[in-house]
């Protein structure tokens, strides 16, 4: 029997008052958790290590591209800037006489001569980021459905959509708190849910790996990252591939043609220990629970009642 650790909530209730004096004491309730839950896949740390390892190689020279691209940007907006300046100066000094557009004609435009780097194979098929890649993933979801739109005209050709994500790694140590990628399995279980021929692989990384990735991307942080079935470099991954375990939701897939009978897919029950507290005097607490209703009820009879005032307009 394998034995996972719990999670602890110390938080005070909001239900707590201060003004108690019963003494309490530490009970447990058994509390049924929701069954439709999608766990990480369960990787062992030297495919963690390994998994950094060829993401890293993967994004050689693309902190370069990213670098440049800053710097292209930033000398860019200078010169945008510097050119409205200039525009405003000459439209307050300039005489009636002058034609501000003539001008304008006569002097280079040196803010178009500014071209971006030559973009790095690679980088058109990685995602970053948390956002992002739910975004793709969500695509993906939808583009695996039969969706018919009765308005969508036949003479506009459909937009070809991006190449299917087929590894997505998460810094899952390093992100905190948890509940900004804890929709992730759950998605990528969705997709492969649908039987696709070419599943997501969720492969989480070990602590410190968020620093290595956005290190070797260029870039500030790099919580997410997915990479679609094209990308260079992609069969490095194969052996670790194999070895990750394909995250699907049973709840989805009951109802495929070559899915197991619904008996064999049954979701086994979640019961969490809930600790909190309860009053040692049983009779005592019940005794001053009844007392304090009835004083509340007797302060709220002698309360005076306000007076309801309902104006009618005249005819």
């Amino acid at each position: 029997m394998t034995w996972m650790s719990a999670k602890v909530h110390t938080q005070v209730s909001n239900r707590a008052k201060s003004r108690e004096t019963l003494e309490k004491k530490v009970v447990f309730k058994s509390v049924l958790d929701s069954p439709f839950l999608v766990p990480w896949p369960t990787v062992p740390m030297n495919l963690q290590n390994t998994a950094l390892a060829y993401t890293v190689s993967l994004l050689e020279d693309v902190a370069k591209y990213h670098f440049a691209r800053g710097q292209e940007n930033r000398k860019r907006k200078h010169l945008q800037k510097d050119a409205q300046n200039k525009k405003r100066k000459i439209d307050v000094d300039a005489p009636a006489s002058v034609d501000v557009a003539v001008l304008d004609a006569t002097e280079p435009s040196s803010v178009e001569e500014t071209v971006l780097p030559p973009r790095h194979n690679i980088v058109s098929h990685l995602v970053f980021g948390i956002n992002e890649v739910t975004r793709r993933l969500d695509a993906q979801i939808r583009a695996m459905r039969n969706v018919v739109s009765l308005n969508a005209d036949p003479a506009v050709e459909p937009t070809p959509p991006p190449a299917p994500i087929k590894v997505i790694v998460v810094c899952r140590a390093d992100v905190d708190p948890q509940i900004l990628i804890d929709h992730i399995p759950h998605e990528v279980a969705a997709f492969n849910s649908s039987k696709p021929s070419e599943p997501i692989k969720l492969i989480p990384l070990p602590k410190g790996a968020e620093a290595a990735l956005a290190k070797a991307a260029g870039i500030r942080r790099v919580a997410v990252m997915a990479m679609d079935i094209d990308t260079p470099g992609l069969a490095a991954f194969t052996a670790i591939l194999d070895a990750v375990p394909t995250l699907t939701a049973p709840w989805l897939t009951s109802l495929a043609p070559s899915a197991k009978p619904v008996q064999q897919q049954l979701i086994p029950t979640h019961v969490k220990q809930l600790r909190t507290t309860a009053p040692k005097d049983i009779k005592m607490a019940k005794v001053l629970r009844t007392e304090g209703k009835a004083a509340a009820k007797a302060r709220k009879k002698d309360k005076p009642q306000k007076l309801k005032v309902t104006v009618v307009a005249n005819p």
